[in-house]
């Protein structure tokens, strides 16, 4: 008998380390099948076995569970109520939830979690600051997001990296390129990462040369660091820049394909758009949903609608999931919608707007203000481009004041664009200056165009040397502006202007580039014509049609406006 309770013992001992290393498997397989699940159907499965099992009740699973649902299915919504079902939630958990809020493109509760954090005298890592930094990234703050650049220094943990570069990335969404600059010169070692960082930072500043400089400088280069200043470029609209670069890149991925159709579609280039996505499908590469919605905005803007099915037909074939985007962009193909949020408002307003049913557009903003959606900035950019085609001054600046006192929406470049675009149309060309004097940012190479256009149409020729100086410096690339000075001082005879002008251009280098040119659909290919253009098939036909027309004109009485037409700039 003395034996037995030594044999107890031992038998007590091999059945808590069996039940040990079952539990240790069981949470391995639990692990692998939350990181298996992509979508929020398959994790409320696995969700229901770990409240069965008792096995939710792990904080570790538990907040593996929340990171399945925020990060992997993007549903931050299951997500909370997987944390408020945890009863001591640790550091990792509360970053965990920091992390799926900022996944979300939600800085502002992501922000929150981290004041509750802090509250609760929760401990913070490395990690926790990371994603805090990238929410500042989201959501600019330059003065918050130094006191959390204190912090980092006083805890230590402000000298790997990958937290300088998040603190790069975050002083260069806040606009400090000096702040960001001084952090990479202090770098001992820079990866491929930062590089990119500060290229993708110089160029959201509008700092072209810096960014190109830097670019020059890299010891070694990805297909990310290409992506960069390729993206850089489009976004700011030099389109034919980023197109030179594109086609030097030694590989590319579905990122540089779509950065450049993206560009070509954002700048009313849609027969390009079209022209390398069919290069694209030749290289094998395949299309995402990013690129689907461009191309079918192409197909939209030239009202190709054969290519637009094509399209469709290749998103089932794909098996591409459809999102509120991919619904919209179809939208604006088909005009119907199953889903109808924001997106897909901002879609009708801007076909209304860009077809030119300015009234139409108009209402239907009514209408959406009823059902309590409320507008973004995109909205605005639809409902003030409807003005301008109505040429309704006054309502025009009804909707650009409304934006911040009533929705606390600050107008943007494209918004003031507008409003130039408005008071150009209808011959104020000093209420128009005056806006470009007065607006808080630098105008654009398109707010100099549509006011030298309009300066051209209304016989306008008191420019400024103001704006001969700023086109100077904002298109160096591109001739179209200059074309158009050139033109206003010829139409009043000031041919030391018009000489002057034709030096700086040829001095700088540059052209127009792009002629004028129309676009039709027949059978599924899309045909583009050009000024004085003879290298179409049928060019003899077309031609020959023209001067019918032009035959039929002269019998109804029609006299053409030859001020109107640009000169050539090397005649």
């Amino acid at each position: 008998m003395p034996h037995i309770p030594l044999f107890s013992s031992f038998w007590r001992q091999i059945t808590t380390v069996t039940t040990k290393f079952k539990s240790k498997n069981s949470n391995y397989k639990t692990l692998s099948a939350l990181q298996s699940c992509k979508s929020t159907e398959d994790l409320k499965k696995i969700h229901a076995q770990l409240i069965i099992t008792g096995q939710i009740k792990d904080t570790f699973i538990a907040t593996k569970t929340v990171e399945s649902y925020a990060v992997s299915a993007r549903n931050i919504d299951y997500a909370f109520w997987v944390f408020v079902g945890i009863n001591y939630p640790d550091s990792y958990s509360w970053t965990t939830m920091i992390r799926g809020f900022v996944e979300a493109k939600n800085p502002e509760k992501a922000l929150e979690f981290y004041g509750l954090m802090r509250q609760r005298g929760v401990e913070l890592n490395k990690f926790t600051f990371l994603f805090v930094l990238k929410a500042y990234g989201l959501r600019p703050s330059y003065q918050e997001g130094r006191i959390v650049h204190g912090k980092l220094v006083k805890v230590g943990f402000c000298y790997d990296v990958f937290t300088r570069n998040a603190l790069i990335h975050m002083y260069l969404k806040c606009g400090s390129i000096t702040d960001a600059h001084l952090l990479f010169d202090e770098m001992p070692n820079h990866n491929v990462v930062t590089w990119n960082t500060m290229i993708t930072g110089c160029f959201g500043c509008g700092d072209t040369e810096r960014a190109r400089r830097l670019f020059g400088e890299m010891p070694e280069r990805n297909v990310g660091s290409w992506n960069a200043v390729v993206g850089g470029y489009s976004k700011l609209g030099h389109v034919d820049i980023a197109r030179s670069l594109f086609d030097l890149m030694p590989e590319r991925d579905v990122v540089s394909w779509g950065s450049m159709i993206s560009a070509y579609v954002q700048n009313g280039r849609a027969a390009e758009a079209l022209e390398l996505f069919k290069e694209m499908m030749l290289a094998g590469v395949s299309a995402d949903s990013i690129i689907i919605t461009s191309i079918l905005s192409a197909c939209a803007q030239i009202g190709a609608l054969d290519m637009g099915r094509w399209i469709h037909a290749y998103m089932k074939r794909s098996k591409l999931r459809n999102d509120v985007f991919l619904d919209t962009a179809l939208h604006l193909e088909y005009s119907t919608l199953c889903r109808k949020n924001l997106c897909s408002w901002n879609a009708m307003l801007s076909g209304l707007a860009i077809h030119g049913h300015g009234f139409a557009a108009l209402e239907l903003f009514k209408q959406m203000e009823s059902t309590g959606v409320g507008p973004n900035d995109i909205t605005f950019v639809a409902v003030l481009s409807a003005c301008s085609h109505i040429g309704s001054v006054d309502e025009g600046w009804k909707k650009f004041n409304q934006m911040d006192k009533e929705f606390n929406i600050t107008p943007k470049v494209e918004h003031y664009g507008c409003m130039v675009d408005i008071l150009c149309r209808q011959g104020l060309i000093n209420e128009a200056k005056e806006i470009i004097r007065t607006m808080p940012m630098e105008p654009n190479v398109v707010i100099w165009g549509a006011l030298l256009n309009a300066c051209k149409v209304h016989g306008y020729t008191d420019v400024g040397e103001d704006v001969v100086g700023y086109i100077q410096k904002l298109v160096s690339e591109d001739g179209g502006c200059y074309v158009l000075l050139s033109n206003i001082f010829a139409a009043k005879n000031q041919w030391n202007e018009v000489e002057k002008t034709r030096k700086m251009m040829k001095q700088m280098g540059v052209e127009k580039k792009i002629p004028g040119y129309s676009s039709i659909e027949l059978e599924s290919v899309v045909h583009d014509f050009f000024a004085e253009d003879r290298l179409h098939s049928k060019w003899r036909e077309v031609s020959a049609v023209i001067e019918r027309l032009n035959t039929h004109l002269e019998v109804e009485g029609y006299e053409a406006n030859p001020s109107l037409v640009l000169y050539n700039i090397d005649e």
